[in-house]
């Protein structure tokens, strides 16, 4: 069994308990790295299962690229101009399936935000790319070349 070493008795107690959160954080950090790797190498797996979520749902997708962890239901629904009706559920649904989660609910308003899964599987750039959409969920508005090349 590993022995603790007595804490530094000159630190105070606040500095004792900063450095404990300070310890703990760098593990949590070692093993989301070490869970990162890990889902990098069975990458095309976990690609087609964030296929499967999405499907062909444009609105899924937006819906998702717009949870940052500051927005509210209602903020998305407004954010993206669609009806609150449409967001909620969807929201849950991304939730199950564990690409989003609440991480906030206060005054009335569920904050919802991406995991670090996200970031591991690169699940912004994939859905930026197969829907035509900004990170912020928001269609890419069209160039002048693009509005050219379609007759426009």
């Amino acid at each position: 069994m590993k022995r603790i070493k007595p804490l530094n008795p000159t630190l105070d107690r606040d500095q004792q308990i900063l450095n404990r959160l300070a310890n703990i954080e760098h593990k949590v950090d070692s093993f989301e790295q070490t869970t990162a790797f890990a889902l990098r190498a069975d990458f095309e797996k976990h690609t087609a299962e964030v296929q499967k979520i999405f499907k062909r749902s444009r609105r899924r997708a937006q819906i998702y690229l717009a949870a940052d962890g500051t927005l509210g239901v209602e903020e998305i629904a407004e954010h993206l101009r669609m009806k609150r009706q449409n967001v909620g559920p969807e929201l849950r649904f991304l939730a199950d399936e564990g690409l989003l989660e609440l991480v906030d609910s206060s005054d009335g308003r569920d904050i919802w935000a991406k995991k670090p899964l996200d970031r591991t599987l690169r699940i912004t750039k994939y859905l930026c790319a197969q829907f035509q959409l900004r990170a912020d969920g928001r269609g890419r508005r069209r160039t002048s070349s693009t509005k050219r090349a379609l007759g426009k």
